[in-house]
């Protein structure tokens, strides 16, 4: 490779160092670690150089020092069938003045290179590329460039970024990656059917050992997390009973099963430990009523009323929940932003209170809504707008907390982003979201030395039960915070480490892992912290699911889709069913008269034999095309509307435009 061939950009020539790891790891085809250290030590105005084995050090800055550079590496003859894609890794360790727009691109050769990521980086981070297996052709030089556009270049300019590894992996599965992924959903299933009682009541862990029974008691925040599970499992078409067992969970928490009384005090708080039969105190549980618990399963409740908007039971179970638990109760009196931790009989205090941020949003949120309620209006300053809560920054990314000299674990915006309109729908907050990410995994690659695994949350650990965050850390990483955050590629390589049906423990999904302990696998999950694993890939697979879904939005067509995310917000669609594809709901496509069914102008009978394809009232569910021929709004098709397309057809006919005020 010469210089004449690349122009005035030099290429740095890495060797192959094919770094095989044990059946099923990622295999590491090259690394870089070694850059100029300070990083001003090297000059390379007109872009970056070097040449292994020549150089001691490499470029170390994009900014000043050049805005390019092409790294050819001599990829391995024959990859395994199992080989999926590449994952091409730069850590940025610090971001300086200059902002850059940066590129990945990927090919066999300099003059046929493609994007495969582009991303304005304004903080320090881990910038991620996946780079298709075809991209590259095995047993030659293969070529990545680096690309800044816009950068300030040569003596005097500004820095612009410092990174301190280059890494390009390969990704290897057994199956296909959506197929991975659609497994690992399916076994995020079995964990809530496996959790669900006859009673109605859902434990609040599942063992992972198939020889060990369930043996956890039963919670409301984990009825609130399998209410979720089962809507988004009916949404994919993965259960055919989720409206039943929606209906039963509902149903025992809420005091309406025959022999279940789940325990409540005098604000309609639920107790946090259940007997999984009655309803009643665990015994050698904790003794306390649940604040953060009774808002997952009303929040879970109202997401379910929203995706089974036209079951009447489902929707008056859920509201029963909400209207019965007093939120406002759960703040302190003294309106400085605290929130109980748990409550005593009479509604108190219990264990002290917490200030914002942190997972305990959603009670401000819930009580900001109800009728009556006066603690939440005078603090959701505090809780609701994110320029007030408490801040830690790593490396420039700016987090949310409840303390600016501790940093948060993951599942506190997991929680809100899933479960909580007030958050997910504001910019605001879902920019210290996206932040919460990137600091974590920048922390496990850049001081951890972890390659890809990240996720610094709650759950369970080799000492116990820990709440993992940066800076404090039982070096446990969680796949379920990854897929929360919707990094499904980085996911797969959870599975590549950890093959599905390598262990019958992974009967439930992908879990926790120890870079301390390689072996180590958790003894169970709970709801709370596992099935953010089943939140982030039903995201994925269907991006509007939450948002269309969660409650506490604008909903004026009462279709249980949120406005803001309604293909027809004026008319009821909870199908949201475009059958010709242009964009357009069908609800939003009718005619000015209901019963020109096709939609010419006239009433004649081609809109009589339109309208007799729409099953009649008590039949499969009516397609939300005929909504547009239901003349008198009762969302079904009968006598009415036959007399109405009549009465018009009477009154018109071909190329008759009909009058007004033809139909009822």
């Amino acid at each position: 490779m010469t210089s004449a061939l690349i122009g005035r950009r030099c290429v740095v020539i890495l060797a192959a160092l094919l770094v095989a790891g044990p059946a099923g790891a990622v295999t590491s085809i090259f690394q870089v670690t070694n850059f100029a250290s300070p990083a001003w030590s090297l000059t390379y105005f007109d872009g970056f150089s070097g040449t292994v084995g020549v150089t001691t050090s490499w470029p170390a800055e994009m900014g000043w020092q050049g805005d390019r550079i092409d790294i050819a590496f001599s990829l391995p003859a024959n990859p395994p069938p199992t080989a999926r894609h590449y994952r091409f890794r730069i850590v940025i360790s610090d971001k300086f003045t200059q902002t850059i727009d940066l590129r990945v691109l990927a090919g066999p050769s300099l003059s046929d290179l493609v994007a495969v990521k582009a991303e304005l980086i304004e903080t320090a981070r881990v910038l991620t590329a996946t780079i298709p297996l075809e991209r590259f052709v095995p047993g030659q030089v293969n070529y990545i460039r680096i690309q800044g556009t816009n950068v300030l270049v040569g003596n005097g300019q500004p820095a612009g970024l410092a990174w301190k590894r280059w890494q390009l992996t390969r990704t290897e599965t057994n199956d296909e990656p959506d197929a991975v992924l659609a497994g690992q959903i399916e076994r995020s299933l079995n964990f809530v059917l496996a959790s669900i009682e006859g009673s109605g009541l859902v434990r609040d862990a599942v063992p992972y050992s198939p020889s060990l029974l369930p043996y956890h008691p039963a919670t409301p925040d984990a009825a609130g997390h399998a209410l979720v599970a089962l809507s988004a499992a009916d949404r994919l078409g993965l259960i055919d009973n989720a409206e039943l067992l929606v209906t039963m969970i509902l149903s025992a928490y809420s005091g309406n099963t025959p022999g279940i009384v789940p325990t409540r005090n005098a604000k309609g708080h639920w107790w946090h430990w259940m007997n999984v039969d009655t309803g009643a105190p665990a015994a050698g549980w904790p003794q306390e009523y649940t604040t953060i618990g009774s808002g997952l399963l009303v929040a879970g409740a109202l997401l379910a009323k929203n995706h089974f908007i036209e079951n009447a039971t489902i929707g008056a179970l859920a509201d029963e929940l909400y209207a019965t638990c007093d939120f406002d109760a759960m703040i302190h009196p003294s309106l400085d932003g605290r929130v109980y931790v748990a409550t005593n009989a009479s509604g108190g205090e219990l264990f002290g209170s917490l200030r914002p941020w942190n997972e305990y949003m959603i009670i401000p949120s819930l009580a900001l809504r109800q009728a009556g309620a006066t603690r939440a209006a005078a603090i959701q300053h505090l809780w609701l707008d994110p320029a007030n809560a408490p801040k830690a920054t790593y490396r420039g990314n700016v987090t949310l907390t409840d303390s600016a000299g501790n940093f948060a674990p993951a599942f506190w915006v997991h929680q809100q982003y899933y479960l909580n309109a007030d958050f997910a729908n504001s910019a605001a907050f879902m920019t210290y979201f996206h932040n919460h990410r990137r600091a974590d995994e920048l922390y496990c690659l850049l001081q951890l030395n972890q390659v890809y695994r990240y996720g610094l949350t709650a759950g369970v650990s080799p000492s116990g039960y820990t709440a993992d965050r940066i800076f404090a850390h039982s070096n446990v990483y969680a796949p379920e915070a990854v897929a929360g955050w919707g990094e499904t590629n980085t996911v797969l390589e959870f599975a590549d480490d950890q093959e599905p049906n390598s262990s019958s423990w992974f009967r439930y999904g992908l879990t926790r892992v120890s870079s301390v302990q390689p072996s180590w696998i958790p003894p169970d999950a709970a709801h709370v912290d596992h099935l953010f694993l089943m939140f982030g890939l039903v995201e994925a697979a269907d991006p509007l699911f939450f948002k269309q879904r969660r409650g506490l939005q604008v909903d004026d067509d009462g279709d249980g889709i949120a406005d803001a995310y309604d293909n027809c917000p004026t008319a009821w669609n909870p199908q949201q069913q475009d059958l010709d594809g242009n964009g357009i709901a069908d609800a939003c496509e009718c005619a000015a008269v209901a019963s020109d069914a096709d939609k010419d102008g006239d009433v004649d009978l081609r809109d009589l034999a339109a309208w007799q394809t729409c099953p009649p009232a008590g039949g499969a569910r009516l397609e939300e095309r005929c909504l547009c021929v239901d003349a008198n709004g009762d969302r079904a098709i009968n006598g009415e509307d036959v007399v109405a397309l009549l009465d018009c057809l009477a009154v018109g006919g071909p190329d008759a435009v009909p009058p007004v005020g033809c139909g009822p």
